[in-house]
């Protein structure tokens, strides 16, 4: 509602401006003999009525046009910027993210799968399923959760840039409206006042930038300066950063301050230009967003690219009939050791990943935009929800296939023959290593 408490009390101060000023333009008229009152009986200018209604409905058809942009109210993108990436300012786009964000689960989930990979790549599991387990999920989602991220960047980055648009509109159409009500007082206001090239007014803030991996100052579709997206170590194509602009663009949104004795028919017809000004501009963001989106969306270098999927484990309880565990002599018993690492992967590691993730389709989830917002970005949202909703699917999915893979760990702990004073052992040290998760099935 931030819009429309501003603007409300300026339009009315329009609408009282402009009859002022329209009665003394008719009465500047009267004077020199050009016309009388318009509802006079024995007017000079028989179309003075006509010019005076005329007149007030154009006035009516700039406020409406002016309420229009109320609906920018509805949506608060830099929401959208804190759910996908890291907003804490954190030394860029390399720092480690924080939770509560897509960017940050998935980071976290990363950070449960690796003790399940250096089993592996410390030689304490071995043999086929080992080797089988790493090649068929653990390197796919290793690939895939760098891409996830990259693309939960991306995504972010076409928030913040919904964000210097959709505050950039909000803010020039209370200029408009400033400068209407001051050109009736035959005040003209500097567009310099607009501050375009202060991009503090309009981004949600200097860490979210950095965090998404975009130099100070673009959000280069429409920012003020150049443009430098970083793309990062997950090599996909970006197609906000192949539209960008290299400088910015503004709309003319000067008015034309009202000249003495003149009509301030002259104040509104400006005033309507602007905003037809202010609108062209729109859309052309709004192109450039969804010219961006639509690329990333169909290419296979970027939001279709099958890397950014984890495959099933592909593996079951047959797989497991001898597992290759480490024995070495002296010591604790390894393969009961090594069975409690397998337990805990199986338990405690790979669901807290699938959590993470199901934690972050969540987050994706609430990044739809409403439709109202269409009124303005018509060609630019309906892609930004396709592309929310397709990353949203992938999160779930690769959740999924996290739960699998640790249900079938798990079976394979429990398969492997071992005495009962050792499986008593396992399931005593599983259990203390602290809270798990049961398995699915």
């Amino acid at each position: 509602m931030k819009l429309q408490h501003e603007l409300e009390p300026i339009l009315g101060q329009i609408r009282s401006k402009a009859e002022q000023k329209w009665r003394e333009y008719i009465q500047s008229r009267m004077r020199t003999g050009q016309a009388t009152e318009p509802d006079a009986p024995n007017a000079v200018d028989p179309n003075a009525q006509k010019e005076t209604n005329e007149f007030f409905g154009s006035v009516d058809d700039l406020l409406n046009r002016l309420r229009r942009y109320y609906v920018l109210d509805a949506h608060d993108f830099k929401v959208n910027v804190d759910q996908l990436a890291d907003a804490s300012g954190g030394g860029g786009p390399n720092a480690r993210p924080i939770g509560g964000t897509v960017d940050g689960s998935v980071f976290a989930a990363e950070e449960d799968v690796r003790p399940v990979a250096n089993m592996i790549n410390e030689g304490l599991w071995l043999g086929d399923a080992a080797t089988n387990f790493e090649k068929n999920f653990l390197a796919p989602f290793d690939r895939a959760s760098k891409c996830q991220r990259f693309y939960a960047r991306e995504m972010a980055t076409a928030a913040a840039a919904f964000q210097v648009a959709s505050s950039r509109s909000g803010r020039s159409v209370t200029f408009v409206a400033q400068s209407c009500l001051a050109a009736l007082d035959g005040i003209s206001k500097s567009k310099a006042e607009l501050g375009f090239a202060d991009t503090s007014k309009d981004m949600p803030g200097k860490a979210v930038v950095e965090a998404v991996g975009i130099v100070l100052g673009v959000i280069g579709l429409f920012a003020s300066g150049g443009t430098a997206l970083i793309v990062g170590a997950a090599g996909l194509a970006s197609g906000l950063y192949g539209v960008a602009k290299h400088g910015g663009t503004e709309p003319n949104l000067q008015i034309l301050p009202l000249e003495p004795n003149s009509s301030p028919m002259n104040v509104i017809v400006s005033a309507e230009n602007a905003l037809k000004s202010l609108e062209e501009w729109i859309a052309d963001q709004d192109g450039l967003l969804a010219a961006g989106l639509k690329a990333d969306i169909s290419s296979a270098q970027a939001f279709d690219s099958p890397e950014l999927r984890v495959p099933k484990p592909r593996i079951s309880a047959g797989t497991y009939k001898q597992l290759d565990l480490i024995e070495r002599p002296g010591g604790k018993n390894q393969t009961v050791a090594n069975l409690v690492e397998l337990g805990k992967a199986g338990t405690h590691n790979l669901p807290t990943a699938a959590q993470q993730y199901s934690l972050s389709a969540r987050y994706m989830d609430g990044c739809q935009v409403p439709g109202s917002l269409s009124t303005f970005f018509p060609r630019s949202i309906p892609l930004f929800n396709q592309a929310a909703d397709e990353l949203a699917d992938i999160l779930h999915e690769t959740s999924r296939s996290l739960t699998d893979a640790g249900d079938a760990m798990v079976t394979a702990m429990q398969n492997y023959r071992v005495t009962d004073d050792e499986r008593a052992s396992i399931n005593a040290q599983i259990l203390a290593a602290g809270p798990t998760i049961a398995p699915t099935k």
